[in-house]
């Protein structure tokens, strides 16, 4: 690519940090590694290559198309968008030594970055307002869990079994003779929790208030929860996460994950946790709730399968995705179309309130049958419905 050319792409980045449009040095460097290694034949395909990279929040949509439009669309530049690549800009920062992603396919998740990060981000602190909020979640947690009996047998009023050691004992302090009978019950407890947030640079800004949730999550069931985050790799944070103060623990969060705000492997990551017999037990039985908008880099296939095996391991499978929190939302993409038998609710939380709104919906999720986010979501909704 000659270098006006190149200029013109900078200008055309630059503009958009000066539009007020959050663009990531990762998302950047993505946007020109595709260019160069899948030039787009005309200014429709740039266009697109530019919205899936860059573009975080589909609010941001009629700024972007303004600014598209004045560098490209109102004054084109000479830039040679088919077979000459010759002077391609470098992407630079990090991940220059990671694998070009290769040509891009609708559908595929291409909004999902390549690039592996190694380091640490920091996740803010939490504000009183959120503090209210995070206190309400944590009190709504334990009466919407799902309960399961107990492997061991307690006494009980009524009881499908007799306490056969029991009314032994008494006998034989009233020579021999039975003078009371008492029965064992399996009381209910709480299922175990196992919660898996998306870290990737695609959902940078609900991140901080997705592991607010989870730790909310752990504060209320500190025995039965366990949180793992995910990018391109897979992390355990339960131990990190499991600080009283929420600001400590984000802080001993952000310590630990060195993939936050990189890319997104779901499929890769999913099945690290599946491979680990450890984790595996984790999850039988468990409410399982995944924090992710869904958007898979590469072939969706691993994914698919991981959330199906997921979801036969589970009491219950949850998927809880920002950009289901907007009415036009659909889940339209090759990974969640695909996927979206195996889930049995899908819901938007993009924040601290969507979450208590979810957490709340919980229990009449957990009362029907099982995988209907397949139907839920295949039936229309009227304009400005709440997901």
């Amino acid at each position: 690519m000659p270098d006006p050319a190149a200029d013109h792409l900078w200008g055309f980045l630059t503009a958009l940090r000066g539009a007020g449009l959050p663009t990531a040095p990762t998302k950047r460097a993505d946007l020109l590694r595709v260019i160069a290694e899948s030039p787009p034949p005309d200014l429709d395909a740039l266009y697109w290559y530019a919205r899936v990279t860059l573009l975080q929040d589909v609010g941001d949509l009629p700024a972007f198309d303004r600014v598209f439009d004045a560098w490209f669309r109102d004054s084109p530049a000479d830039l040679p968008l088919e077979g000459d690549d010759s002077g391609a800009p470098s992407p630079g920062g990090p991940g220059d030594d990671d694998p070009p992603p290769g040509q891009a396919r609708p559908g595929d998740g291409i909004e999902a970055s390549a690039l592996r990060t190694y380091g640490t981000r920091d996740f803010g602190r939490t504000g009183e307002h959120a503090h209210t909020l995070m206190r309400a979640l944590e009190a709504a947690w334990p009466a919407v869990l799902p309960a399961t009996p107990s492997r061991r047998r307690r006494p009980s009023r009524s009881g499908d079994r007799l306490d056969v050691r029991h009314a032994w004992r008494r006998a034989q302090r009233h020579d021999g003779e039975i003078v009371e009978l008492r029965r064992l019950a399996r009381p209910p407890r709480p299922r175990r929790l196992l919660i898996l947030v998306d870290v990737s640079s695609s959902l940078r800004q609900h991140s901080p208030d997705l592991l607010r949730v989870a730790h909310t999550a752990l504060r209320a069931a500190p025995a039965r929860t366990e949180v793992f985050t995910f990018g391109t790799r897979l992390t355990r944070i339960t131990a990190a996460l499991s600080h009283p103060h929420a600001d400590r623990a984000l802080r001993a969060v952000s310590g630990l994950v060195t993939d936050a705000d990189g890319g997104t492997a779901i499929g890769a990551a999913l099945d690290g946790f599946l491979g680990n017999p450890r984790f595996v037990a984790l999850a039988r039985g468990a409410l399982v709730i995944v924090l992710s908008d869904g958007l898979e880099r590469g072939d969706h296939i691993p994914m698919v399968r991981a959330t199906a095996r997921l979801s036969r391991l589970g009491h219950r499978l949850v998927w809880w995705s920002p950009l289901a929190c907007s009415p036009g939302y659909r889940p339209a993409t090759r990974a969640m179309a695909a996927q979206l038998p195996s889930l049995d609710h899908l819901g938007g939380v993009r924040d601290l309130p969507t979450a208590l709104r979810e957490v709340r919906r919980l229990p009449a999720v957990l009362s029907g049958p099982r995988r209907l986010a397949a139907r839920r979501w295949s039936t229309p909704r009227p304009t400005g419905a709440a997901p």
